[in-house]
């Protein structure tokens, strides 16, 4: 296997990359869910204004925020500076890899998850999620109009990335069911389970962000 690139450090990407969240806490049925609904990952040459009222050059669908946690107090709006983490260097690695092969530069990732949960292992969210309220999802009905801001402009392309777990495909089918009509990139058996961009291997890591680079080029070269 190839060494990795210098700039495909951890210490390089976060040179570059910024990454914030909104954390929100709701109370529902005696249990106070923890919970974050936007990651925002961002050239730091990007104001602040422009990321958080703007359009994303490209919007990824994740599982759920995992271990996510605020590096500071949240403003009244529930943003600030978040811990990044593994999956999330893989995304900033996409976009160098993609510029590599001559796709216009994406400077901003919006994340948004099948679910807001904040849990730190998969397990935890599974068992969690027939017991959630339906709004735990950003592809409820009831937060369509949040969803559509989030997604931006039509033509915006969607990274589907939520991993193979069979307990996340009724969430998925919804996703996909929303989704339907735009640009969607993502590596898939089936149409319903996308794989994860931080596989337990290295080398299957390396090959996620080759594989979605080309993919990547080749969409927005086409909606360019």
């Amino acid at each position: 296997m190839r060494a990795m690139p210098a700039e495909w450090s951890a210490r390089s990407l976060l040179a570059r990359f910024a990454v914030h969240g909104r954390f929100y806490e709701r109370e529902a049925g005696g249990t106070l869910w923890r919970l974050r609904d936007v990651l925002e990952i961002f050239d730091k040459s990007l104001p602040w204004s422009e990321v958080q009222g703007g359009n994303a050059d490209m919007v990824a669908v994740m599982m759920n925020p995992g271990a996510s946690r605020p590096l500071a107090d949240p403003d009244v709006h529930g943003w600030c500076p978040a811990v990044p983490d593994r999956t999330q260097y893989q995304l900033m690695r996409l976009t160098l890899a993609a510029a590599a092969l001559g796709a216009p530069r994406i400077r901003h990732i919006r994340v948004i998850n099948l679910s807001d949960l904040r849990t730190p292992k998969s397990a935890q969210l599974f068992a969690a999620l027939p017991h959630a309220p339906g709004w735990h999802s950003i592809f409820d009905p009831s937060r369509r109009a949040e969803l559509q801001r989030a997604l931006g402009a039509p033509d915006t392309p969607v990274l589907l990335a939520w991993g193979m777990a069979k307990p996340l495909r009724p969430l998925a089918r919804q996703a996909l069911d929303t989704l339907q009509g735009r640009p969607a990139l993502g590596l898939t058996d089936d149409g319903t389970a996308y794989r994860h961009p931080l596989p337990q291997r290295a080398d299957l890591q390396s090959a996620w962000v080759q594989r979605m680079a080309e993919q990547m080029a080749q969409c927005l070269r086409q909606t360019n």
